[in-house]
This record gives structure tokens, C-alpha cells and sequence, in this order.
């Protein structure tokens, strides 16, 4: 045997970064459970009163206007308060409601060009805006936009009252606070909040755009139970739950498992480690009991042995 050079470091630098890296099991991606969200947009009872407001809302802006116009509901979507302030346009005109007895305060904002359509189809034209958006922030335009609001008002609390299980909540009957001109004063909610936006479709002419309601979550929190109840089903009854524990038991008893058994362990120094060559011989004592463990977690304590030829564990009963 060759004697080892005094002067050698007696581990290179690959094998001290194999040493030091830690090893990751194959295969295995940890999942948190806590990181599911519910999904706020599932509120049946909100599209239902939505659906049902933009029904009655297209006779009301008829009467209004003196003209065809139509109005559907497109869409139910959750935005962060930040994103959402930040996408509306400055200046632009966004009426703050308050919809009593709910706390807080919603948000109603039109397409500023939409806006000018209705207003030039209501004093008797084509519904052609003007080529300047800004004109929609003008004193004109401002008193239009409440009078719409105020045209529809009765069209949302019929459309709210139509089901049950939220008007045994809360009635929703609105008065408008003030119209604001720059979105950036609008108190939406917490950066961390979310704000429902309601979104109508409009057709006037030739002339398309949105109507949306915003609703933060702190508005709607008082009857967010009553919004996602389904259809025609009591709000505070229970929803059936799927007996997937008996399954999920079943299941993971017929997964299988890797089982391992430390016979024996020695302490050895790094340098008689290096040291080693093919012949050496590691004196090492019988094990009295041997550790039965599934990865890194102790289950049995056992005697090794043989049975039928082979080897085998006798598990000792007590704990790990």
C-alpha cells in the first residue's frame, strides 16, 4: 500500500462540497394547504341580482333617452384595490354611493365616451360623442351621469329585493354621496383588499362601452354568506360535505412504503476515513435491538435474525 502524501490535503475541495450539500429527496414537492383562496367571484346571488337589474335597467334608459338602447351583464370579476385604482382613467368621472343599510361605500363608473354618446342622444342627436374624452368630466356631462344614476337607482333595489335570501339581509337602497373627477382620491380599500367589479355591457347606437359597479369587500362583507348561498337554498344551512376521509384512509393504507433498518453504527474519524483501503476491517459490535424506521421517522424496535433462510426483524413490542 502506497503511503498517503503528508503535504495532501486529506479531502479534496470537490468531495468537501459534496459533504456540505444537502441532499434533496427525488421526487418529493411539499404542498401547502393553507395556500388555497376562496374564490370571490363564486357569488351566484350577486350575477342573479346583476343579471336581473340589467333587465329592467334597458326600459329605464329607454324611457330616459327617448331611444333603443340595450344593456347586459358581462361579467363577476375580483381585482386588488390598488391594480384597479390605478387602471382607471384621471380625470374621469366615478359616483360614490352609499347603499344603505350596508356599511361602507360603492363605486359606479361609465366609459367616458359612452357617457358623451348618451348624453348628445338625450338632448335629441345621433349619439355620436365628441372626439374629446375630457368633455365627459364637464358640468354638463356630471349632472347627466346622476341624473342616470338616480333613473336606475330603483332598477338595483327592485333587482336586490327579487331575492329573498339577500333582501332578509339587507335592502339596498342608494344615494349617491358625491361624483369624483380624480380616481386617485377614491378610498377603494386596503392594498391587500380586493374590489368586485360588476360589469355591464352597452350598446347605444353605434356607439359601445361599460357600466361598472364596484363593490369593495368590506361593502358586501355583511352579506357575502347570503351571495354565494345557491339558488333557492337557506344561506346558513350547511353544505353537505363528501365523505373523503373514509377514502383518503383507505387509500393511504395501500401506499407503500420503503422500509430500513440500521444494524449497527461506528464513529470513525475523517483522517482514518481517508485511510481506508480494500482489506481494512471496521470492528463493530452484534446489535442487541435494530431500529426499524420509513424514511427518517422511527417506527419499531426489533431482534435481526433469521427466518426461512433469510434475513429477518422480529419486532419487539414498545415504541421506537
Amino acid at each position: 500500500m502506497a503511503e498517503a502524501d503528508p503535504a495532501a490535503p486529506a479531502v479534496s475541495d470537490e468531495e468537501v462540497s459534496a459533504l456540505l450539500e444537502p441532499a434533496a429527496p427525488a421526487g418529493i414537492r411539499p404542498y401547502d394547504f393553507s395556500a388555497q383562496r376562496i374564490n370571490r367571484t363564486q357569488l351566484p346571488m350577486l350575477e342573479i341580482i346583476a343579471r336581473s337589474f340589467a333587465e329592467r335597467v334597458t326600459g329605464s334608459l329607454c324611457a330616459l333617452l327617448g331611444r333603443d338602447m340595450h344593456l347586459v351583464f358581462e361579467s363577476l370579476e375580483s381585482v386588488r384595490a390598488p391594480d384597479l385604482q390605478a387602471s382607471l382613467p384621471a380625470p374621469g368621472t366615478v359616483a360614490v354611493l352609499r347603499m344603505k343599510p350596508l356599511p361602507g361605500l360603492a363605486f359606479v363608473r361609465m366609459d367616458p365616451i359612452l357617457l358623451l354618446a348618451l348624453l348628445d342622444g338625450f338632448y335629441g342627436g345621433a349619439g355620436q360623442p365628441t372626439a374629446d374624452a375630457q368633455a365627459a368630466t364637464a358640468p354638463a356631462a356630471q349632472r347627466f351621469f346622476a341624473l342616470i344614476l338616480r333613473s336606475i337607482a330603483s332598477d338595483w333595489t327592485a333587482a336586490w329585493s327579487a331575492v329573498p335570501a339577500v333582501a332578509t339581509v339587507a335592502a339596498a337602497e342608494i344615494e349617491i354621496v358625491k361624483l369624483e373627477l380624480n380616481p386617485r382620491l377614491l378610498q377603494l380599500g386596503a392594498p391587500q383588499e380586493s374590489v368586485l367589479v360588476t360589469r355591464f355591457g352597452v350598446v347605444f347606437g353605434a356607439q359601445a362601452g361599460h357600466l361598472d359597479w364596484l363593490w369593495p369587500d368590506a361593502l358586501l362583507a355583511p352579506v357575502r354568506d347570503a351571495l354565494a348561498a345557491d339558488g333557492g337554498k337557506s344561506a346558513s344551512a350547511p353544505r353537505k360535505q363528501e365523505p373523503w376521509a373514509p377514502v383518503l384512509a383507505q387509500t393511504l393504507k395501500s401506499a407503500e412504503l420503503e422500509l430500513r433498518a440500521i444494524l449497527t453504527q461506528v464513529q470513525i474519524s475523517l483522517g482514518g476515513l481517508v485511510r481506508l483501503a480494500p482489506g481494512d476491517v471496521i470492528a463493530i459490535e452484534p446489535p442487541q435491538q435494530v431500529l426499524l424506521m420509513a424514511g427518517e421517522v422511527p417506527l419499531h424496535r426489533g431482534r435481526f435474525g433469521v427466518s426461512q433462510g433469510r434475513n429477518a426483524l422480529k419486532i419487539l413490542p414498545g415504541g421506537p
